[in-house]
């Protein structure tokens, strides 16, 4: 066991939120590769963290794009151009788009870039 161990099983128990991630996986059905959408996670805990969020920058159309972060347990291959549906505590689910790899230089939690992908 690591001694990062403990953090990484405690980190998870603070998480209220719940994120269900989809994306491209390469499959092979006998002599051919495909590629298809499958199910990586879901619901699994993980925390949103808003990056910026200016009135200034809404359109007038109502579409209510900002960044923020997924913070989220290590171990998880998550692939560009994912979609993120997070649903919060209060049960309010919200679709992201990734923006980039996932961070896992944390012992205790990987860190993905995202973008809110939905009309207000």
């Amino acid at each position: 066991m690591s001694m990062f161990g403990g953090l990484t099983r405690a980190a998870p128990l603070l998480w209220y939120d719940k994120a269900t991630i989809t994306g491209k996986r390469t499959i092979k059905h006998g002599a051919i590769t495909d590629s298809e959408t499958v199910t990586i996670v879901s619901d699994e805990p993980c925390k949103v963290i808003l990056k910026g969020q200016k009135a200034s920058t809404q359109s007038f159309f109502g579409t209510d794009e900002y960044d923020a972060e997924l913070l989220i347990r290590t171990g998880i291959d998550i692939p560009a151009g994912s979609r993120i549906n997070v649903t919060d505590v209060n049960g309010k689910t919200v679709q992201y788009k990734r923006a980039s790899k996932g961070y896992t230089g944390y012992a205790s939690h990987q860190e993905l870039a995202m973008v809110r992908d939905e009309k207000a």
